[in-house]
């Protein structure tokens, strides 16, 4: 499966304006042959978002030189999938903001890979899965948009990411 020409559509480069007062993170949508990775994070009370279906990802850290390396290094460490070495880089969307941290401004980057691979749970996850991407229909719920999967709901701003990335996968389509 190759992802749609999506030219136009997202971002290529690394020139965000960073703000003074703002923190920033990355997440990764990792697609191959129709699916993407999806984790469940483990139960942890630091962890805002603990129990939850995410996407892989996490903050900027110092060593990191731009976002992209995030969503690299974060990937990696949450799911043993080495984007650095091969993977096809598409772009990125953003910025989406939690609701219940204001001022967090997270951007999600799009790779393709050629194959399923496995992947290796961190201690974060209590589990990763691939999701065939035409089991992801968005739909209301509570707390918004979600998506229902066999293993649970999928909801809040990864429910957003979510819905803008199968938007733009269709525009790209088109």
């Amino acid at each position: 499966m190759r992802i749609p020409k999506m030219e136009g559509l997202l971002n290529t480069d690394e020139m965000l304006d960073m703000k003074p007062g703002r923190v920033y993170a990355a997440v990764s949508i990792v697609v191959s042959e129709n699916k993407l990775i999806m984790e469940k994070r483990s139960f942890s009370e630091n962890d805002p978002w603990s129990g939850q279906f995410s996407l892989p990802g996490g903050h900027l850290s110092e060593q990191d030189k731009s976002l992209k390396e995030t969503a690299i290094r974060e990937t990696f460490e949450e799911t043993g999938v080495d984007l650095g070495k091969n993977s096809r880089y598409i772009g990125y969307f953003g910025p989406f903001t939690p609701r219940n941290r204001e001022n967090l401004e997270v951007y999600a980057y799009i790779f393709e890979i050629p194959k399923v691979v496995k992947l290796v749970p961190s201690p974060e996850s209590e589990y990763l899965i691939w999701i065939e991407l035409s089991n992801l229909k968005v739909e209301n719920g509570i707390y918004g948009k979600e998506f229902k999967i066999a293993e649970g709901t999928i909801w809040g701003m990864t429910a957003r990411v979510l819905e803008k990335f199968i938007e733009l996968y269709q525009m790209g389509t088109k």
